[in-house]
């Protein structure tokens, strides 16, 4: 027992004598446009699970594994290997730590080295152009936000590798697409002839105040070579934009719906004349880069002059520009209760100019309705009755009228109702009558079918017994 046990010990001891945590690098010194190979790998031993501290600093373009064995002097080696193609982000000095989960450590430095003509080549070639109009806005202002890749050379390949990333934003996505591919346009930059492809455009909203950033996409783009089975692959993008969301002041005005950015209006009344108890209209148009889908009703009552009635009759929000705009087009029906010259009420909205920086009302002014007929509506009509409810009565007035002015007319009319009444149900009677005889019709013809079946089967079965 004491051998089995002793030979297991030096088996182990060997293991812990060859086994070895390596990590080895293509190229410790590349630009930041070159791409080289970070291999991790496990000697003499299983591969362990293990963390890579600094390589957020890198792009993985892939990762592969490979297992290896040699033999010499008759002693057995093996590998196994973690391959990763990484490329830099940005210039500068940078580590990258290999822990194994067993505490195991390997470190390895890196010179990013720095190359400023190469850059300026690259951006000539192609570049991910991304449209932030400004880097302060205040907080609930709707902030456009686009990305375009320009190229002024020919490209064998083009695709999307990491999506913009809006840490704390609410996003809306209005990327235009054209059969499934991007919407693309020919532009000139710095005096060349380029293609724009358009691969984000959105409509951000911070959820919070303070400093923010935005990383923008990556896209990872192939240049042909004389090799028709090879191509240059560079990724472009990949930066962080910092941008600073500002607190609103705290004075906030009284009915104040969040409204922030700058607002106006247009407004259409139908007609200035109208008889008691008929409406007229007012079409408002609200527009600007204040967010007006807060905005679901009008600060508008009905009082002792009119009843108020209002719909929202179209939301629209784009970027126009490079700006955020969207406009919102309410209608509003105005029904006077008395004769003579009435004016409207004020429309009165609070909003947040970001222009001025101030708190702002938008006012739509009132206007003279010159209100024709009846001093006051209510001795006729209810308040809350629509107009269609009052031409009915109106409608119902002359008809007594009609029947006080002529007796015999009016027993006329109702003779012509009684039998219009009698027709109505004489008409459900023949129907009731019609169905049930429609019935009684299927019922007999299913039951000489069946009485058919049962004689023709008894006579099948006698001519079989001959």
């Amino acid at each position: 027992m004491k051998k089995i046990s002793l030979f297991f010990m030096m088996l182990l001891l060997c293991k812990l004598s060859f086994s070895e945590l390596v990590v080895n690098l293509s190229n410790s010194s590349p630009s930041k446009y070159e791409v080289f190979n970070l291999e991790v790998s496990f000697v003499n031993e299983d591969k362990e699970k293990y963390k890579i501290e600094g390589i957020d600093n890198f792009d993985v373009l892939s990762r592969g594994s490979s297992n290896s064995y040699n033999v010499i002097n008759g002693k057995t080696t093996s590998m196994k290997s973690d391959v990763y193609r990484l490329k830099p982000k940005n210039d500068g000095e940078f580590t990258l730590k290999v822990i194994t989960d067993n505490g195991v450590e390997k470190i390895v430095n890196i010179k990013v080295l720095e190359n400023k003509e190469l850059d300026k080549v690259m951006v000539d070639r192609f570049t991910l152009q991304s449209n932030l109009p400004k880097e302060v806005y205040y907080f609930g202002e709707k902030i456009p936000f686009s990305e375009n890749f320009i190229s002024t050379v020919n490209i064998s390949s083009f695709s999307q590798v990491k999506a913009p990333d809006f840490q704390d934003f609410s996003v809306k996505d209005i990327t235009p697409y054209n059969n499934n591919s991007y919407v693309q346009k020919q532009i000139n930059y710095n005096g060349k002839q380029a293609i724009d492809l358009t691969i984000f455009k959105g409509i951000l909203q911070a959820n919070s105040s303070g400093e923010k950033t935005i990383t923008t996409g990556e896209v990872k783009v192939g240049q042909p070579t004389r090799d028709f089975f090879y191509e240059n692959t560079t990724l472009v993008g990949g930066k962080d934009i910092k941008i600073n969301i500002k607190p609103l002041p705290v004075d906030q005005p009284a009915n104040f719906k969040d409204i922030v950015g700058t607002l106006k209006f247009d407004e259409i009344w139908k007609g200035k004349e109208v008889n008691v108890g008929q409406a007229i209209t007012l079409t408002l148009t609200l527009y600007g880069s204040g967010n007006l889908s807060l905005i679901d009703k009008l600060p508008l009552e009905s009082n002792n002059e009119f009843n108020v009635f209002q719909s929202v009759k179209s939301y629209n929000e784009e970027i126009r520009d490079d700006q955020y705009f969207n406009e919102k087009v309410f209608e509003i029906a105005f029904i006077p209760k008395k004769g003579g010259v009435e004016k409207t009420p004020e429309i009165i909205i609070p909003y947040f100019n970001t222009n001025t920086e101030k708190y702002e009302d938008i006012i739509i002014p009132s206007q003279d309705i010159t209100v024709k007929g009846n001093n006051n509506i209510q001795n006729t009509v209810s308040d809350n009755r629509s107009p269609i409810q009052n031409n009915n009565e109106k409608i119902t007035s002359q008809q007594k009228g009609g029947m006080n002015n002529n007796a015999n007319s009016s027993n006329n009319l109702k003779e012509v109702n009684i039998k219009l009444l009698e027709t109505e149900k004489t008409t459900n009677k023949n129907i009731y009558k019609l169905a049930f005889g429609i019935i009684t019709l299927l019922s007999l013809a299913e039951l000489l079918v069946i009485i058919y079946l049962v004689l023709d089967r008894k006579k099948f079965k006698n001519n079989k017994k001959r």
